[in-house]
């Protein structure tokens, strides 16, 4: 293999990874906009129950989640409960 082609390979390696990167931080963005966006929510007699569950979640994601402030739990019931609304619509359901 050429030099040139090496360079080349080696420069189309290292834009993949700035678009990897890119992406992931704009699904990072995506879940915290989703995460935020239901802050004000329901009035505090309106909203659903709640139950206890014990769930086992990579660290990385725990870190991550704990790294943007308290109510770590919150944002993650609410990424959760608009991947069941938006998958319920997908699905045509109630």
């Amino acid at each position: 293999m050429t030099s040139k082609r090496k360079r080349a390979k080696a420069k189309k390696a290292g834009s993949r990874a700035g678009r990897i990167a890119r992406l992931r931080a704009s699904v990072e963005d995506e879940l915290f906009r989703v995460a935020e966006e239901d802050a004000e929510g329901e009035a505090r007699w309106n909203r659903p129950r709640k139950q206890r569950i014990s769930l086992r979640v990579d660290c990385e994601v725990v870190d991550w989640l704990k790294s943007k402030g308290p109510g770590y739990q919150t944002r993650i019931n609410r990424i959760l409960r608009r991947m069941m609304v938006e998958g319920k619509k997908r699905m045509g359901g109630k």
